[in-house]
């Protein structure tokens, strides 16, 4: 035995990623909180001392309760520079949620910035020995910018947790190092029995999708996630030339400012700074009733609807069979852009209202499908695979299907249970 793992969250679900890796020295890997409209849930509480934390990426449900550790800790914390920047914003947009919608969140600024402290930006395939005992490179995801696989090494033997993490190229990145090996392997399962479309497909039915609402001189209403998903609608609704004013409201446009200031991590930073420099920053209210009155094209937040400028103009628009609401992003279960999909109605104004406007989700997922999964298996070869963070009905069968077509034994652990490898 080298490792023990002990999954505090996200061990069958997705969201709230946290992991403890014991090799003699004990690494948290992540420690996110689980977003859902008018609730937070946060994983189980890290019950030893640490030696080390590192962050996968920004998302909140990988970083979400980072600042918590840090009210009576100061454990040094290891991630991507990008990263820390764009978690800095998503906990600071935490707090303020909080506070308008008076809920307690067991962090304050003051933890923020003790956080900021303690962090030491780490680069990709740079070898930091981060404790007496353990070793670790960080190998980039592709998920998201700023985001890492990340190899642990004991007495010769590694342990890879993946993170979220997307093979495919895509428009901004391209596409997770996977020129690697372990022995074993911690790997999200999100769509472990699903393959997605062609990225150049997916790409082309979005903008002719787009060009037919602006055709019919309807608005395309377009929620996305604020990190990485909104700017690379931005530079695709650039790339194919959409004739016609392109909007980006929300916090998207706090993240665009950090990936350009981050443009080595990107495919091709000249293309999105051009982008950027084709589409208008949504200021205020006023400017938002404005361009309400012409046929236009608005990336807004939030992706799944649970808040954000969106629903300003989903609120104004939903009545309307010209426009359209083209949703991108995955779609958790009682979200309400989950209700739109599944019932083609919305909660607004107190009330289940039916959107008439176009509904359409296309997928432009971040994450690794199943075959380049199994692709990924097949080339590093370990002894051991752990599934996380995926639901049961997709983590039962891909397991099996990892046995069956790769040989390699997978487990999928239970939040509070520890793995011995």
């Amino acid at each position: 035995m080298v490792f023990k793992i002990e999954g505090l969250g996200a061990c069958r679900e997705v969201g709230r990623s946290a992991f403890v890796v014991d090799a003699g020295d004990k690494i948290l890997l992540d420690y996110g909180a689980k977003i859902e409209p008018n609730r937070t849930t946060y994983p189980l509480p890290v019950k030893t001392n640490l030696n080390a934390i590192v962050i996968s990426h920004a998302h909140l449900d990988h970083s979400g309760y980072l600042p918590h550790l840090f009210v009576t800790g100061n454990t040094l914390c290891y991630m991507t520079q990008p990263t820390l920047a764009i978690a800095e914003v998503l906990w600071h947009d935490a707090l303020k949620i909080a506070d308008i919608e008076s809920k307690e969140i067991k962090y304050s600024k003051a933890e923020i910035e003790h956080t900021k402290t303690f962090t030491f930006p780490a680069l990709y395939k740079r070898h930091l020995n981060i404790t007496k005992n353990i070793s670790m490179e960080l190998y980039d995801a592709g998920h998201i910018i700023g985001s890492s696989m990340v190899k642990l090494t004991h007495k010769n033997r590694s342990l890879l947790y993946t993170g979220d993490f997307n093979p495919m190229e895509t428009r901004m990145l391209a596409g997770a190092d996977t020129n690697l090996d372990a022995d074993y392997v911690i790997s999200e399962s999100t769509y472990g029995t699903s393959v997605h479309p062609p990225r150049e497909q997916t790409e082309k039915e979005f903008v002719d999708a787009i060009n037919e609402t602006l055709d019919r001189k309807g608005i395309a209403l377009v929620p996305a996630f604020a990190v990485s998903r909104s700017q690379e609608l931005i530079e695709i609704l650039y790339s194919y030339n959409v004739n016609a004013d392109i909007y980006l409201d929300g916090m998207g446009q706090k993240i665009f400012n950090i990936t350009l200031a981050h443009s080595e991590y990107l495919k091709d930073p000249r293309t999105l700074k051009k982008a950027m420099q084709n589409c208008v920053f949504v200021q205020n209210e006023r400017q938002r009733a404005k361009l309400l009155k012409n046929p236009c094209v608005i990336v807004s937040s939030a992706g799944m609807l649970a808040g954000g400028p969106a629903l300003y103009y989903l609120k104004r628009m939903h009545n309307d069979p010209k426009s359209s609401v083209y949703l991108t992003g995955y779609q958790v279960d009682k979200t309400p852009g989950r209700q739109l999909i599944d019932k083609g109605t919305i909660g607004l104004k107190g009330e289940e209202i039916r959107v008439n406007a176009e509904v359409k989700k296309f997928d432009f997922s971040a994450h690794a499908d199943r075959e380049s999964m199994l692709k990924c298996y097949k080339k590093w070869n370990p002894e051991k695979i752990l599934l996380v963070h995926g639901d049961p009905q997709t983590m039962d069968p891909f397991a099996a299907a990892i046995k069956e077509e790769l040989g390699i034994e997978t487990i999928t652990p239970e939040a509070g249970k520890t793995i011995k490898l």
